[in-house]
C-alpha cells in the first residue's frame, strides 16, 4: 500500500467524504464486477442498487481496517464487500446467505474446472467438491437457473396481489418460512394448481422478467395467447386463494 493510499483511507477513517469518495472511485472497479456476478442472482436488486450497497459497505470497511493487518487493505475491502452483498441479495430473496455463497462457489469451481480441462465437471464431482447430496445440489442448480426472486413482489395489471398471497396454502404458513421457501417448494406449489403452459409464462413473466414478446419467441406462442395465459393463471390462483379464505 502506497503512502498516497494510506492518508486517504486515514482521511476516510476521520470522516472526510471526499476522501471516501476518491476510494470507492479507485476501487469502482472491483465492485462492479462483484455487483454484476450477484445481480444475475436477483430480480428485486439491480447492479445499480448493489452499487449503493458497495459504498455503504467501503465506508464500513473504512472505518474497521487497521494498519496494523497482516491482510492489505484491498484484500480486507474485497472480503467486506462480498459478505455485505450475499447477505443484501439473501434479505430481499427467498434464499439464504449461505445458499447464495454455496451457489457462487459451484459457479466458481464449475468455469476454473472447464478452463482447466475443457469441460464441465459432472454433478458427482461437484457433490464431492462441497460435501453436498445430489438433491441438494439440485435445488442449487434450480435457484441459479430461475433466479433469486422475492415472492413478495406486486404481480398483475392491478399490482395489488403478490405471488405470496395467491399461493394456495401459503397463508397458512408463518412469514418467515413464506420468504424462506426454496424454489422447488414454490413450483410444487404451483404445478398443483395450473398448467404447464400457465406455469411456465408464470415463470417467464416474475421470474425472468421477461416481455410478452419475448415470452412468445421462446415458447412458440402468439402474444396474446402468452396474455391469455397469464391471466387464466393469476385468476386460477386467486379462485384458489378466494375458496381457500371461504373453507
Amino acid at each position: 500500500m502506497d503512502l498516497s493510499e494510506i492518508k486517504t483511507i486515514t482521511q476516510a477513517k476521520q470522516g472526510d467524504k471526499l476522501a471516501l469518495l476518491a476510494l470507492y472511485n479507485q476501487y469502482l472497479p472491483l465492485f462492479k464486477k462483484l455487483c454484476r456476478n450477484r445481480a444475475d442472482y436477483s430480480n428485486v436488486l439491480e447492479v445499480d442498487d448493489l452499487l449503493q450497497e458497495c459504498f455503504l459497505a467501503l465506508e464500513s470497511a473504512t472505518n474497521s481496517y487497521s494498519f496494523e493487518r497482516e491482510a492489505s487493505f484491498k484484500t480486507y475491502l474485497y472480503s467486506c464487500v462480498k459478505c455485505h452483498l450475499t447477505r443484501v441479495i439473501a434479505k430481499h430473496s427467498n434464499v439464504t446467505e449461505n445458499q447464495l455463497t454455496l451457489i457462487l462457489q459451484i459457479k466458481k469451481f464449475r468455469e476454473n474446472y472447464e478452463k482447466q480441462h475443457g469441460r464441465m465437471p459432472d454433478n458427482a464431482l461437484v457433490m464431492r467438491e462441497f460435501f453436498i447430496s445430489r438433491d441438494y445440489l439440485r435445488e442449487l442448480d434450480i435457484l441459479k437457473e430461475l433466479k433469486v426472486t422475492s415472492i413478495d413482489v406486486p404481480i398483475g395489471e392491478d399490482n395489488e396481489s403478490t405471488l405470496a398471497e395467491l399461493l394456495p396454502g401459503v397463508t397458512d404458513l408463518e412469514e418467515k418460512t413464506v420468504k424462506r421457501l426454496s424454489i422447488a417448494e414454490f413450483w410444487e406449489i404451483l404445478n398443483d394448481v395450473l398448467l404447464p403452459a400457465e406455469c411456465e409464462v408464470i415463470k417467464l413473466f416474475y421470474l425472468d422478467n421477461l416481455t410478452v414478446a419475448k415470452i412468445a419467441e421462446n415458447t412458440g406462442d402468439t402474444e396474446k395467447q402468452v396474455r391469455q395465459l397469464q391471466q387464466q393463471a393469476l385468476k386460477k390462483l386467486r379462485m384458489r386463494k378466494k375458496i381457500k379464505e371461504i373453507i
